[in-house]
């Protein structure tokens, strides 16, 4: 783009406010966010209504076998009833009533009858094992003898050889004790059976003491049963669900209790096991909503790479060009056709821009060698006339001094020659600012130098001059620019810094010369644009940077709490 160009930014219209970054941001990003929250929260309600499905379904189970072996307990109690009324009418288990062997069958652990002195009269079945179950149960005998007559009482024994043994036993009204035995697996199997109708369901069965009456699946997975959830709840008489998360998914455990033997009935699957194919798609079915989420996302990488990059990149080069750098904003970003066209009106603002500050140089160059010149003439003509008189005058006060009569006349002329000298010593050190001739006799830092060592004498803090490398001559508007900053930078610091020591450096290498002033006193904080120096009233500070940017230097100030540092560098092209 030539400079002087225009070109008009057209108004945002229909086709920016049909755009796909508003498309994207109205409508694709807020349904798809609706849309994946439904999904999320219908697979949520889902995966609990099935989960609570299962939950049911098992509790009902639970219930109808916790029933179904009450029925058989029931029944086993009553048998044993019925034996000990046969038995109270004059009846022996000796095989004299056919009604009491057809109920000995049922109590396969065996049948005893009992004297009131705890000792076997006689038993069907079990004979040896009988002979010590008053001493191996001893607190299930005291129960028995303890209640009213005919009042069953149940126990378990574990250490029976052929299984888990159920005792059921109740006293005679003679006080004889009737016991019948049955192994408790056979009847829980026959009752539950029909319940489990799946291999993934589990059944367990324990009693009081937290030992395993019957367990449907491998006992050696299974762990402490009184660890498992819902046992405890029903050994104290509960009922219900409990759903626990495991590696395997969710654990689905009903439970309820079999009041008349105090055991805990515990039914546990898992629900994802027996999910029906049907089932299982129902639950992915929401996730066919996920391409809305994909197509979401390629929108998003749209936008990101044509729109949001590129104006990120674009506003990276538009700071840059605050700050001077007219190049990078002629790089192209990429994008949309506006953005292309927003970099194009930048990038003519910075060709304008670049022109206007090269003009505002020339003419601040202009006024400066001005300056320097009328600085040139004015010092000529204080070191040729004033200066000179002031001698002359001098002499004059010492010829004077020598033919004074009094020594009231000496005294006055004395002092008033002290006072010239001393004029001709200021008025020295002001030619010297004015026309440094070190600077033009014996370089920049034989100059530097003897500024350092003016600005000790004048000023309250001590300033140590260092120069590195080999010491070169310079353009002659490179030297002076370079004096001047030094010169400005020494003067805020005497003024402003209260520092302790002052360091004046100059590095001569091969590419670059490079200026440094720092001292240790009291920082300010360094604005980031040089324009803010004008309106805090640093015009020093915006000197500096004027004559660095004639000369094609780099200035650099850093400034903190304590302590402040400024570093100019000028490349070897701009000081040949």
């Amino acid at each position: 783009m030539t400079k002087g160009s225009s070109t008009i930014l057209p108004l945002p219209g229909l086709r920016w406010r049909g755009f796909t970054l508003q498309l994207f941001l109205l409508t694709i990003l807020p349904l798809t966010v609706l849309v994946f929250g439904a999904v999320l929260l219908s697979q949520s309600l889902h995966h609990q209504a099935m989960v609570q499905l299962v939950g049911d379904r098992n509790l009902r189970a639970v219930r109808a076998a916790s029933d179904a072996l009450s029925m058989q307990l029931d029944r086993k109690v009553y048998s044993l009833r019925t034996a000990a009324r046969i038995l109270e009418v004059g009846a022996t288990l000796a095989g004299d009533s056919p009604a009491l062997d057809l109920i000995g069958a049922e109590f396969d652990g065996g049948l005893g009858l009992y004297d009131a002195q705890d000792n076997l009269i006689t038993s069907l079945n079990g004979a040896n094992y009988l002979q010590s179950l008053p001493a191996s149960q001893s607190n299930f005998w005291v129960q028995i003898k303890a209640p009213q007559p005919q009042s069953a009482i149940l126990t378990t024994d574990t250490y029976f050889p052929g299984g888990t043994l159920v005792w059921a036993g109740l006293k005679l009204s003679d006080g004889r004790v009737l016991v019948g035995g049955f192994l408790s697996e056979q009847v829980i199997q026959q009752t539950v059976a029909s319940i489990l109708t799946t291999n993934q369901a589990r059944m367990l069965v324990v009693n009081q003491a937290g030992e395993i009456l019957y367990y449907s699946g491998d006992r050696a997975t299974l762990g402490q049963p009184l660890d498992m959830p819902g046992v405890a709840e029903a050994l104290n008489g509960e009922s219900g669900v409990n759903t626990v998360a495991s590696h395997h998914g969710d654990l689905v455990t009903a439970f309820s209790t079999i009041p008349q033997a105090g055991w805990a009935l515990v039914l546990e699957e898992n629900w994802e096991e027996i999910a029906t194919p049907f089932l299982s798609t129902t639950q992915s079915a929401p996730l066919l909503l996920a391409p809305l989420l994909v197509l979401a996302l390629i929108a998003l990488w749209f936008g990101a790479r044509q729109i949001i990059q590129p104006l990120q990149e674009l506003e990276v080069k538009a700071s840059r060009l605050a700050h001077g750098d007219f190049d990078s904003i002629r790089e192209s970003v990429g994008g949309i056709a506006e953005i292309h066209q927003l970099q194009n009106v930048l990038s003519s603002t910075a060709n304008d821009l670049e022109s206007a500050q090269d003009a505002l140089r020339g003419y601040i160059g202009a006024i400066t060698a001005g300056v320097e010149k009328e600085r040139r003439g004015l010092a000529r003509e204080l070191h040729d006339d004033t200066l000179q008189a002031l001698i002359a005058l001098n002499q004059r006060f010492q010829m004077a001094r020598a033919s004074a009569a009094t020594d009231e006349e000496r005294v006055s002329i004395t002092q008033l020659q002290e006072m010239t000298e001393q004029t001709i010593a200021n008025l020295r050190r002001i030619v010297r600012g004015l026309r440094p001739i070190y600077l033009e006799d014996l370089g920049l830092a034989a100059a530097l130098e003897m500024l350092a060592k003016e600005s000790t004498q004048v000023g309250s803090t001590p300033v140590k001059f260092e120069v590195s490398g080999e010491s070169r001559r310079l353009a002659p508007e490179v030297e002076v620019a370079l004096y001047r900053m030094a010169q400005e930078a020494l003067s805020n610091a005497q003024q402003h810094a209260q520092a302790d020591q002052i360091w004046l450096q100059i590095l001569f290498t091969p590419e670059t010369v490079t200026l440094t002033i720092n001292d240790d006193g009291a920082g300010f904080e360094v604005p980031e644009m040089p324009d803010v120096y004008a309106r805090q009233g640093h015009f020093g500070l915006l000197s500096l940077t004027e004559r660095a940017e004639l000369i094609g230097g780099d200035l650099k100030i850093w400034s903190g709490d304590k302590g402040t540092k400024i570093e100019v560098t000028v490349p070897q092209t701009s000081i040949e």
